[in-house]
């Protein structure tokens, strides 16, 4: 259903024919720490010019953000039809700061001295492709693109760790789109327990998050010592 048909008829603010009360709740917890991660993006590109989210993520989340946000919007009710706007919103700064400061996860000099072309390919790639994919092929509330783009994050935050003198990593992100992530994988693990191919995109993601948070701890003892 899109934005503007959602808006043309009546919704419940929490729609608990369609979800247990439980499941909203996880659910609404996890989009609240992603809030928190996106803020904290936020902080540190105000503060440091960096961008915390690798770049190709970037460019697949907003995609997912803006076709979740008009084409096919959650059927969870209206508080979560704002969350993911919330979402949206929120990375459209992020988006538009990758634009600016995006070329400090660039080691190869070649793609670094043209990343506004790529950055452009990448943001309307991300785009069309969800554009597609999400409202013809996926379940409600959008869990198998985002799980795809979610562990594609997942596993581009190693790389971020390797950077030399990169100051774009953050615990606070770390943190929150981990436990946001987990208290979302279960509540999608609840809803579909018979769909395996979801289950092990939640396991993975799970584990590239947790060996991101573990090498910033290690990253954080080298630099004291």
């Amino acid at each position: 259903m899109t934005i503007f048909e959602y808006l043309k008829t009546d919704h419940p603010w929490l729609d608990n024919t369609r979800y247990a009360n439980y499941q909203i709740a996880l659910f609404l917890s996890g989009a609240i720490l992603w809030i928190f991660t996106y803020i904290d993006t936020i902080r540190d590109i105000t503060r440091k010019k960096t961008i915390n989210i690798p770049l190709i993520a970037i460019c697949f989340n907003f995609g997912y953000e803006v076709t979740t946000s008009f084409a096919f919007v959650p059927n969870m009710g209206k508080v979560l039809v704002m969350a993911y706007w919330s979402w949206m919103v929120l990375d459209i700064f992020i988006v538009y700061s990758m634009f600016r400061f995006g070329v400090k996860q660039i080691r190869i000099k070649q793609i670094a001295s043209h990343i506004t072309l790529y950055l452009f390919l990448g943001v309307s790639a991300g785009f069309l492709i969800q554009f597609f994919f999400i409202p013809r092929y996926d379940l409600p509330m959008a869990p198998l693109a985002g799980y795809i783009i979610n562990l594609l994050m997942s596993v581009s935050f190693i790389y971020l760790v390797f950077i030399p003198g990169y100051q774009g990593n953050s615990l606070v992100t770390g943190w929150t789109k981990f436990l946001g992530t987990a208290l979302i994988s279960i509540m999608f693990q609840t809803k579909y327990p018979e769909n395996h191919f979801l289950t092990v995109l939640y396991i993975f993601t799970a584990l590239f998050d947790i060996l991101y948070i573990r090498l910033l701890y290690q990253q954080r003892k080298l630099a004291v010592l």
